[in-house]
């Protein structure tokens, strides 16, 4: 178990697995490392070398009142990356980790060689004219539906086996607090990032689920619509934890992108 501390005072909790180039593994809200579990073997066993961290107040990283933005969670992701001198490397991001991931773009885009963009939509308050918003939020009530946690199922079938039993023991040592961490929420919600999407240079794949509570999966084909630097793939059979549903459909499509654009194992960073 390794700890970075941030600038401000912050305990990071961190792995690092394996040696070559380097894939980083961002969590979402409430979200654990953990639940990579069936990337970080696969990555590991290509060639690659994995990072996967908790945000402040997740996981098993440090709980604090303080940095609740998404703005000092890509902060604190360059000062981790700084600490352990990775200069570049291809980037995953789940659900609000996607968010960092865009965040990151638009702050420190010489970082990233790839994107991978995991059931997150680029703005997620419904308009008239957007629809591929979180559920029913927008700007009028979203600091309403914040309050309580969705009535929904966030997967279909369930997580895969693994990766429960993993996340189950990890879940009990360090629970989530879901009303510390409002503030955060509300702040991540209102970012509009569709105009990066429609200018960024980076390499980016978007994987969406068709059975998604959360999103309209047409968020994704949005994307690639707006960038020719944008490749999708909507996957079935899954709801918005893709990778840990259907972890060998995801990998194999990680694996496609990584080869394709480029991103070979073995090396360093």
């Amino acid at each position: 178990m390794s700890y970075y501390q941030t600038k401000d005072g912050i305990n990071l909790n961190f792995h690092l697995y394996g040696k070559g180039k380097p894939i980083v593994l961002i969590t979402g809200f409430g979200g654990y490392q953990e639940i990579w579990l069936k990337q970080i073997s696969y990555l590991v066993d290509m060639g690659y070398q994995v990072l996967t961290y908790d945000h402040r107040n997740m996981g098993q990283s440090e709980r604090t009142a303080c940095g609740h933005t998404l703005r000092r969670l890509t902060t604190d992701l360059i000062e981790l990356l700084d600490f352990l001198a990775i200069n570049h490397a291809a980037f995953i991001g789940h659900s609000m980790g996607g968010s960092v991931l865009f965040a990151l773009i638009d702050s420190k885009p010489s970082l990233i060689d790839l994107a991978c963009i995991v059931d997150q939509s680029p703005y997620m308050l419904n308009t008239t004219n957007w629809h591929f918003g979180f559920m029913n939020f927008t700007a009028q009530n979203y600091k309403t539906q914040c309050q309580k946690a969705p009535n929904t199922q966030e997967t279909l079938h369930g997580l895969d086996s693994d990766v429960t039993h993993r996340l189950n023991l990890i879940k009990r040592k360090f629970p989530f607090n879901r009303q510390s961490n409002l503030d955060l929420l509300q702040e991540h919600i209102q970012y509009d990032w569709r105009d990066l999407i429609k200018y960024t240079d980076r390499k980016m794949a978007v994987f969406a689920s068709r059975q998604s509570p959360y999103y309209n999966a047409k968020f994704a084909e949005w994307m690639c619509l707006n960038n020719l630097h944008i490749k999708c793939a909507i996957l079935d059979n899954c709801g918005h934890d893709i990778m840990a549903e259907v972890p060998s459909q995801f990998n194999q499509l990680l694996r496609h992108f990584l080869l394709a654009s480029g991103y070979l194992p073995g090396g360093g960073n």
